[in-house]
């Protein structure tokens, strides 16, 4: 009989491995987090964390850690082209929400330090791939001085965009569309933000601006892949695509970068199945669209805490396969997918985008349930009725 070495291992230590994994450790599971290294690295992320994400921070028990944090507590976000706007505030019914600005390191850092302090052991390991035997995921292969087979009796893979886990196990599917490039850096000084991001569209690109603390905004930009040339310097092609987005260059005219650009591309992700004998997948790992709603880290949190409960419930069976899994994220996720969606089409006509603002604008009730769903604190069923959508439409 081969022992394992940990009851769960879980591959990657971004926000879902981190969040699975303490869920996980406070159920009184023996976890194993396997990290490549280069713990809470800098990563091209927006930085604007949704109401949805502080709630489910606070039922992690991890928000006042992040908190203490340098950080930016945001009363909303503004939204729109050089034609038009809107303000995505944050109430509901009565209760004033915020999102959170916040360094993803930083994020990263709290959210690791977490789980170790609630039992989470974390090993640094460059896996390379899913450990089979007869169709089962066993454990993980990991590279060392020689290639070694780390054992257990469920795997999570929570590795990203990139998930070696995905990969070795053939899940991976082409995405066709929309094939993004996302840039992110940080500017300093006078932004005149306030408690305030903003998002701002324009043909064939958009960029998110967060105040995130110590007098810093996270900048983000988003361009169809393929438009940067090959011989452009990435940091000259960012500031040439910012001038050309007159509201965002208007904000950061008084400020100035301070850090490198970093890159990621393509930005969407798909894959065939997220659950199997012996295994799951979480986080970017099980599938990304893009980040204008800034749904990335809500759903690796939210969908950290629907795969502890697929985990606990296989290994309390017996079984080894996670059931309800997929249905679980579904419920979850699938309405606001088909509304990123729409979102996405939208962004290829800034007038038509420019309408909509307006019609939000002019209909309050509209907004309303718009901005608790861009929030991740109401369901998007109702924004995909015909009715709604025409409202949003028409003249």
């Amino acid at each position: 009989m081969k022992f394992p070495d940990a009851e769960v291992l879980v591959v990657g230590g971004g926000p879902a491995g981190a969040a699975t994994a303490t869920l996980l450790a406070c159920a009184g599971r023996d976890v194993l987090l396997l990290e490549k290294g280069g713990f809470c690295r800098e990563k091209p992320c927006g930085e604007y964390y949704s109401p949805g994400v502080v709630d489910t921070l606070r039922r992690l028990e991890a928000l006042e850690a992040v908190a203490a944090q340098e950080h930016a507590w945001l009363d909303g976000m503004r939204i729109g082209t050089e034609l038009a706007g809107f303000l995505l505030s944050y109430p509901d019914g009565g209760c004033e929400r915020r999102a959170l600005g916040i360094r993803r390191r930083a994020l990263d850092r709290v959210l690791l330090e977490h789980a170790r302090a609630r039992g989470v052991q974390v090993r640094v390991a460059r896996v390379t791939g899913a450990a089979v035997e007869d169709g089962r995921v066993v454990g993980v292969c990991v590279r060392g001085a020689g290639d070694e087979v780390l054992r257990s009796r469920f795997v999570v893979a929570a590795d990203g965009r990139h998930s070696v886990i995905s990969r070795s196990l053939g899940l991976d599917l082409r995405v066709r569309w929309p094939r993004r490039l996302g840039l992110a850096t940080h500017y300093a000084g006078d932004d005149g933000l306030g408690p305030f991001g903003e998002m701002h569209v324009g043909e064939g690109s958009y960029c998110g601006l967060a105040p995130v603390g110590g007098g810093l905004v996270s900048v983000g930009l988003v361009v169809a892949l393929g438009e940067k040339p090959a011989g452009e310097a990435t940091e000259r092609f960012f500031e040439r695509r910012l001038a050309e987005l007159p509201g965002a260059a208007r904000t950061l005219s008084d400020a100035e970068r301070v850090g490198p650009v970093r890159g990621i591309g393509p930005m969407a992700r798909k894959v065939g199945r997220i659950a199997g004998p012996g295994y799951l997948l979480v986080g970017d790992a099980a599938g990304f669209l893009d980040p204008f709603t800034g749904e990335g880290v809500h759903r690796a949190l939210r969908g950290a805490e629907l795969a502890a409960q697929a985990v606990e419930g296989a290994l309390r069976t017996g079984s080894g396969t996670p059931v309800g899994y997929e249905r679980a994220r579904r419920a979850a996720f699938a309405d606001k997918e088909r509304l990123c969606k729409i979102i996405q089409l939208l962004l290829g006509s800034p007038r038509l985008f420019s309408h909509i603002a307006n019609n939000l604008n002019r209909r309050p009730h509209l907004a309303e349930l718009m901005k608790g769903v861009l929030g991740d604190y109401r369901s998007a069923a109702g924004t995909l009725k015909p009715g709604y959508i025409w409202s949003l439409l028409r003249p």
